[in-house]
């Protein structure tokens, strides 16, 4: 991995300002009220760049639980850039960071580290962006060799700038409160992974920490929130799966049908989903939940 130099950090820092803008430009719509129109609008926006986070920059970039052309990358990566989350470098090494580390010392967003109760939820929530743990990882040398990636990397905000005009031109300073409030609103449910994912829900897998499959979380993420799943087997491209009386139930996972969709299209291949066998096998007791770190069975997949 590679340190990031001066310059990155000051790109990055240009997503802080992009943070307090599209917070502060949701108020426009207290002006302007919704119309049907913006209304479906903001769903419209918040559907396409929420796929383009989980499936292309998570499920693709980061885990590799499938295998997509270039092409698919590359226009993924700027639909995901145009959520106002950073760029694919900057989105890797820090979820990468959380899974070596998680809910210890080195997580950048834990609800439990460094902080709990109140003070950790919001640090989880997003407020951990604020921090100098927005800083302090390496940049993944593969993507980094992708001069495509990279360029969408160090020029993330000019997506979410270039959606906002689009907003504008749509249907004026109406439409552009709905790209602010649509933005906020995915940034939030993002975070919701982060934060209500490592404290409420269930644990039907072993992991060596709090992350847990909550439905409502999964919900507004598009199937994101099947989180113990996912901290159980990193690389699965499918996060909707429990184990309930001893069985595996499958669970709905909107991101993994977007991805059968792509497959079928010849976009997507070698989806990895892990056998039955091999979930049962890491499956607890559902019974044994009493919130503390459990010892995992094997290494994180």
């Amino acid at each position: 991995m590679k340190q990031p130099s001066q310059s990155i950090i000051a790109a990055y820092l240009i997503g802080l300002v992009q943070l307090f803008t599209y917070h502060l430009g949701s108020l426009l719509i207290l002006i302007t009220g919704l119309s049907f129109g913006s209304v479906l609008w903001i769903v419209v926006l918040y559907v396409s760049r929420a796929l383009a986070t989980t499936a292309i920059y998570h499920r693709l970039i980061t885990h590799k639980s499938y295998q997509a052309p270039a092409l698919v990358k590359w226009v993924g990566c700027t639909v995901a850039a145009a959520a106002g989350q950073m760029g694919p470098s900057w989105w890797k090494a820090h979820h990468l960071t959380h899974h070596q580390h998680t809910d210890h010392e080195l997580d950048p967003h834990s609800p439990y580290i460094p902080f709990q109760g109140v003070r950790g939820f919001f640090g989880s929530q997003g407020g951990w962006i604020l921090t100098f743990r927005s800083f302090t990882t390496n940049l993944p040398s593969d993507v980094e060799s992708d001069r495509v990636l990279r360029l969408i990397d160090r020029l993330h905000f000019i997506p979410v700038i270039a959606l906002a005009a689009i907003s504008y031109f749509i249907g004026g300073i109406e439409y552009l409160g709905a790209f602010f409030l649509s933005t906020t609103l995915l940034f939030h449910t993002t975070q919701t992974v982060n934060s209500f994912a490592h404290i409420f829900g269930e644990q039907p897998f072993i992991t060596d920490d709090h992350s847990r499959n909550n439905g409502w979380v999964a919900f507004l993420t598009l199937g994101e929130g099947w989180h113990n799943l996912h901290h159980a087997f990193q690389s699965s491209s499918r996060q909707g799966i429990t184990i309930h009386d001893g069985q595996v139930v499958y669970l709905p996972d909107p991101t993994f049908r977007f991805l059968k969709m792509l497959e079928f299209l010849g976009l997507a291949s070698k989806l990895r989903v892990p056998t039955e066998t091999e979930l049962l096998a890491r499956a607890r007791n559902l019974s044994d939940q009493n919130g503390e770190l459990p010892v995992a069975s094997s290494a994180k997949s």
